[in-house]
């Protein structure tokens, strides 16, 4: 891997939509050169700070070439980027081929992958999909976030260029297996909380899985706080 040649980016306002719900998943291309700070690109937004966006979560990367896929599983929608919610949009790069930790150079900006994306249910709700946020997670099909390690102007004119890779183990497809397929997996909880490189949020869950040996509810992620409310009480 060299360079990686960006194909679209994409930036969101918050909105309300879908019946009341308020989200900025509803993304457009920018073709400006932009500074990229510390928790992202100027003007993308974010509805829910405590689960969207922040320092490890500045930009999320999806791999174009999931849409194929996509398109055959449900050939009734209309997929095209950014249907994801995703900043940065490439060919060629999907999530076995990159790692956390990975460093790159875009424009005069440095990025780091810090961890895989959650899937939520503001993409069941934006497709008429329910099912779409656990699909993604049982397939691997999430994409990354990548915390800015060094600010500066960037151009979806300009690459990606690999510049450090520092844990060439733990690809973003090992994490998401662990993480979803294998969640308490010993040997790779462990793995995931000796990573310097992997967000505190991921590790701190590791962690507590490994001393209680039980899985955190994902209702609400996947399938919205009021499903959570309605769950009933074992």
């Amino acid at each position: 891997m060299e360079t990686i040649v960006i194909q679209g980016v994409f930036i969101g306002k918050v909105e309300e939509c879908w019946g009341g719900l308020i989200s900025a998943i509803d993304k457009l291309e920018s073709h400006r050169e932009s500074w990229l700070g510390s928790e992202g690109l100027p003007g993308d937004e974010h509805a829910d700070l405590r689960h969207h966006g922040g320092l490890d979560r500045a930009l999320h990367h999806y791999p174009a070439e999931h849409y194929r896929h996509w398109r055959k599983q449900y050939p009734r929608q209309r997929w095209q980027q950014p249907a994801f919610g995703e900043n940065l949009s490439t060919f060629g790069v999907s999530e076995a081929d990159v790692c956390v930790g990975d460093l790159f150079r875009w424009g005069d900006a440095l990025i780091e992958i810090s961890q895989p994306r959650s899937p939520c249910y503001r993409l069941g709700r934006r497709w008429n999909l329910p099912e779409l946020p656990l699909e993604l997670q049982r397939q691997g099909r999430c994409g990354w976030f990548y915390r800015v390690r060094r600010a500066g102007m960037v151009s979806p004119d300009a690459p990606l260029e690999l510049v450090q890779r520092h844990y060439p183990q733990l690809t973003v497809a090992s994490l998401l297996r662990w993480y979803f397929g294998e969640p308490l997996e010993r040997c790779g909880l462990r793995q995931m909380m000796a990573c310097d490189a992997l967000s505190l949020r991921w590790r701190k869950t590791a962690a507590q899985r490994l001393a209680s040996g039980v899985v955190e509810d994902w209702t609400a992620r996947l399938s919205g706080p009021e499903c959570l409310e309605s769950k009933p009480v074992a």
